[in-house]
């Protein structure tokens, strides 16, 4: 399937935005990186299953110059691209609705068909109609879940900050070990969440 890689799925959806809702929309959209509402930078970041995800607002399409024709819109559009821990859309879906769904109404209530949240099975279908087929979906670490990933990045961040410190001020191997050995039982019991790191 061209939007599955692994265990990592590419959706992208154009969503048509009703008439005159578009600068209330972009509106919106500004706010979502507000730290005193989304202290953790996105109200996405609350989406377990989402690696990446990014929203955005086309109202025209580039004029290539003469010979070309300028082409026209029949609407604004919604732009949903994400990247998330599943086989289908269903999953993405659910874990919006679940884990957002003030957000999830604002935005989509902006567009053409929305069915809104209380039904997810035809939220689904919506998200499935405006969804473009991905034909080259890469992922760096298509069998890596959201996370496992920032468990990485979470051991990754300790360890140059334990070889940073070891560096300011060396220590004997016994110490050096014992103190390797307490970053990592701490580590143990640590579960980063997206947008801590």
């Amino acid at each position: 399937m061209a939007n599955q890689n692994g265990e990592k799925y590419g959706f992208t959806g154009l969503f048509p935005i009703a008439t005159n809702r578009s600068d209330d929309l972009r509106a919106f959209l500004r706010t979502l990186d507000d730290l005193r509402t989304y202290p953790r930078g996105s109200p996405l970041s609350h989406v377990p299953i989402i690696h990446m995800a990014r929203l955005f607002i086309v109202d025209r399409l580039a004029y290539q110059g003469t010979p070309a024709k300028i082409d026209r819109l029949k609407s604004d559009y919604l732009v949903f691209m994400c990247e998330f821990d599943g086989e289908s859309v269903d999953p993405l879906v659910q874990a919006l609705a679940s884990n957002i769904p003030n957000e999830v109404a604002t935005i989509w209530g902006h567009c053409l068909g929305f069915p809104g949240i209380r039904r997810r099975d035809r939220l689904s279908e919506y998200f499935e109609r405006c969804q473009l087929k991905t034909t080259l979906f890469l992922a760096d670490q298509p069998e890596a879940s959201v996370g496992e990933i920032l468990m990485a990045l979470l051991c990754r961040r300790r360890l140059n900050e334990f070889v940073k410190s070891v560096q300011s001020k060396p220590r004997p191997p016994d110490v050096l070990q014992r103190e390797f050995r307490q970053i990592w039982q701490s580590l143990q019991n640590e579960r980063p969440l997206p947008g801590d790191l």
